[in-house]
């Protein structure tokens, strides 16, 4: 009878142990976990300085926003646009165009209560051309001679300077007042047959590429 006793004692402990061990404490705080908020970046817009564009997200329960954007997939260039603000938007200008745009964010519990997943990246590649008389970044034979290529762009758009190459061999033409005025240029003195590539700058921010074949006859 000692040892069946013995053996009801000890599958009561048994049985109560594993309910202490797995029944959840009221006592502890429960931590709400959620995901990352969704970033939506804006189709590009064209202005006068370059490509700008807006970025909007989801709105999550008691958070902070930190929105950053990269060139370099966060190597070293990192561009902190949204630091901790209760905000679903932002605008952003100045932007590279024909490169990698890179963006990522997260969201802070402002008082702790929520815990959000890490920062949820996004990829866009960013893309303006204001060359005229192009088609698929191609320049229209009409405006191409056996020794002279013509080139206008978009008005109200800031330039400054345009590079030629041909082959390994590349010039830059600072444009002056009067041909930005005139929203057009022309290159002479090229050679017949041959391929060019002309790259349209403001300052730093590529604003547009264009190829073309001076004709052989």
């Amino acid at each position: 009878m000692k040892n069946i006793n013995l053996l009801v004692r000890a599958s009561v402990l048994l049985v109560a142990s594993f309910i202490l061990l797995f029944l959840p404490s009221c006592k502890q705080d429960e931590v709400l976990k959620l995901e990352a908020p969704q970033l939506i970046m804006s189709t590009p817009i064209s202005d006068v300085e370059g490509l700008s564009m807006k970025f909007v997200w989801n709105s999550l329960p008691n958070a902070n926003y930190t929105l950053q954007t990269s060139s370099d997939n966060f190597v070293n260039d990192i561009d902190t646009l949204v630091l901790n603000k209760d905000t679903t938007t932002c605008s952003v200008s100045g932007l590279m165009s024909n490169t990698m745009l890179f963006a990522r964010i997260k969201a802070t519990g402002k008082d702790g209560s929520v815990t959000y997943a890490d920062f949820r990246n996004s990829t866009l590649f960013l893309y303006e051309n204001i060359f005229l008389n192009q088609t698929a970044d191609v320049l229209s034979t009409s405006y191409v001679t056996q020794t002279t290529v013509k080139l206008s762009w978009t008005a109200n758009r800031n330039v400054t300077s345009i590079i030629r190459i041909s082959g390994a061999i590349s010039d830059t033409t600072q444009l002056q007042p009067a041909t930005i005025a005139a929203k057009t240029i022309t290159f002479s003195g090229l050679s017949i047959n041959s391929d060019y590539t002309f790259k349209i700058y403001n300052k730093n921010v590529l604003r547009g590429v264009v190829a073309a074949r001076t004709n052989l006859y």
